[in-house]
């Protein structure tokens, strides 16, 4: 009884002893967002259906939500976009920008998308049009199948028809 008594003793002792000599406040230890974000979330998985049967399915590294701008900027994010006609798309960047009002979403860095058909597109960035429902960008796109690569500048490509155009300097090679 007494080893228990010396036990407590020394456990309060200790605590007294880091509370004067350390001291800290609940806004320093809880401090979860950053000057510039209004809050910052790591290994996000963030999911959402829109009105007309849209789902996003967002997953990321590191999220940061900026409320006044209505924006999320994500590091090493994956897309997985269901249409409501079933089909799924899949993107993925090193990094995006998401518009919590309009929809819109871009990505950055090495940005690589695929069709359920087995289709591969790689680009630079790329930039969904959530009213649309198309994604597109200026930069250079590289298409690939097991059989077909195909090369162009500029692209544009409708979820809702299902329609892909390569805009301009398109090179073409079929196994």
């Amino acid at each position: 009884m007494a080893g228990v008594a010396a036990v407590v003793v020394i456990v309060v002792a200790a605590l007294l002893f880091i509370r004067i000599f350390f001291p800290f406040s609940p806004e320093s230890m809880l401090k979860i967002m950053s000057d510039r974000a209004d809050l910052e979330v790591r290994n996000v998985h963030y999911r959402e259906v829109e009105n007309d049967g849209t789902k996003w399915e967002i997953r990321a590294k590191k999220a940061s939500y900026l409320k006044k701008e209505n924006q999320v900027l994500f590091e090493a994010v994956g897309v997985k976009l269901f249409s409501p006609n079933g089909r799924i798309i899949e993107l993925a960047g090193d990094k995006g920008q998401f518009d919590t009002v309009t929809k819109d979403m871009k990505l950055f860095g090495k940005v690589i998308f695929f069709s359920e058909s087995g289709e591969q597109f790689i680009t630079d960035d790329l930039q969904y049009d959530g009213a649309e429902q198309r994604l597109h960008t200026a930069g250079s796109v590289v298409m690939e199948t097991p059989r077909i690569m195909i090369q162009g500048t500029g692209m544009s490509f409708s979820l809702k028809d299902r329609v892909f155009i390569l805009l301009s300097e398109v090179h073409a090679r079929i196994q």
